[in-house]
């Protein structure tokens, strides 16, 4: 009788174009991040997909900044991306929210989130490049059931059976436990001092930190000396918004922002904090939220958007408008030991589940599935 593996025939090459111009960003979150983690393992996962990389416009002058992302792909140099010549693959992806015109090759792209139009009241018909990309997609991949039903609420008319639902998933060699003499460099380094809170993502008004420092100041945590920590940077008139109510709330001395913090140091900054705070109202996926599980921090999050999704039943989830309730979930968190112990257990085994080689497998799915439509 055959194995299982010869009962499935190897799947024949596929040439996909992937707009990659995303990820030449100095930062090393959002977007770019999942086009660097997503590449490689696709490379592995699937190596009947022939990638190739296509950048957009001047970021084409940026390309040494991929040098490492797939070396052996070609790169090809977008001058018009409305008027792209993709003649000779079977699929072209755009990984951020921009999707060439008039072309017969099959088009998908990876919608991160519509925040454009759940926060800022903007109708489809007036989100100009985002909706332009949504109908020229023949495929659409979503990153969060949340996120596909935001869609079809706002675009009904889509075709439900064209979009997929493929979770990000996280990079368990970097996020992982580790003991604190590990993290002591990297924590220097960033001007930190334990115990502390973490809060990872940008400053802008839709991360909802205002709920973070409200919730600070009337915890436990702050009595017993604990530091809350900001990493991410972003609006500066935001930021001196929220280091105001620090100061009204004298909270400044356990307060301490940091813009950015070097790619390598992340995982290890992350793994030393007591609990990651997420307050925030809106998400396209939460992917800090997994990190922390697979590093065995507990922590609290928001219930808007996809959090709860992505939570699962392993954290506490709070009403972002509820300092109070945020703070108790808070204080249990980090003090009844019971508690901790349960949460970090039910973190570590929901992010396990969550990995860029399946991540990968799917994604090679939905590309192959996409190409059959020509």
């Amino acid at each position: 009788m055959p194995s299982p593996a010869m009962d499935s025939p190897t799947p024949k090459p596929l040439r996909v174009g992937f707009d990659v111009t995303s990820a030449t960003s100095h930062r090393s979150r959002g977007i770019a991040s999942y086009i660097r983690a997503l590449l490689p393992a696709l490379e592995i996962a699937a190596p009947w997909v022939d990638p190739i990389l296509f950048l957009r416009n001047e970021r084409w002058l940026r390309k040494e900044a991929l040098a490492a992302l797939l070396p052996g792909a070609e790169r090809r140099w977008i001058l018009d991306p409305l008027k792209v010549p993709l003649g000779d693959l079977d699929v072209y992806h755009g990984m951020g929210t921009h999707l060439p015109r008039g072309n017969r090759t099959v088009r998908s792209f990876t919608l991160h989130d519509l925040r454009s139009f759940d926060l800022d009241g903007a109708a489809p018909e007036e989100s100009g490049r985002r909706v332009k990309t949504i109908r020229r997609a023949d495929r659409i991949l979503c990153i969060s059931e949340y996120g596909r039903d935001r869609l079809l609420h706002h675009v009904p008319d889509l075709s439900a059976p064209h979009i997929e639902v493929i979770h990000h998933g996280v990079d368990h060699k970097r996020f992982r436990p580790r003991d604190g003499a590990e993290c002591e460099a990297a924590l220097a380094g960033a001007g930190i001092k334990a115990p502390f809170l973490l809060q990872l993502g940008s400053f802008f008004p839709h991360k909802n930190l205002e709920l973070a420092i409200e919730s600070f100041a009337r915890s436990r945590a702050r009595k017993e000396g604990v530091h809350l920590v900001f990493i991410g940077g972003g609006s500066k008139d935001h930021s001196a918004q929220l280091k105001r109510r620090c100061d009204e709330l004298c909270l400044s001395d356990q307060v301490l922002w940091v813009d950015s913090l070097d790619a390598p140091a992340v995982p290890l900054v992350l793994a030393a904090a007591e609990a990651l705070l997420f307050p925030s109202r809106y998400e396209g996926f939460g992917l800090p939220i997994l990190e922390a599980m697979a590093s065995g921090v507990p922590g609290v999050s928001s219930n808007c958007a996809c959090l709860p999704e992505i939570v699962g039943d392993a954290w506490p989830t709070c009403s972002p408008d509820d300092p109070d309730m945020f703070s108790a979930a808070l204080d249990r968190t980090l003090f009844d030991a019971e508690q901790r112990t349960e949460q970090i257990r039910l973190g570590l085994a929901r992010a396990s589940a969550f990995t860029w080689e399946r991540c990968a497998t799917r994604t090679a799915e939905f590309l192959a599935a996409a190409s059959r439509l020509s």
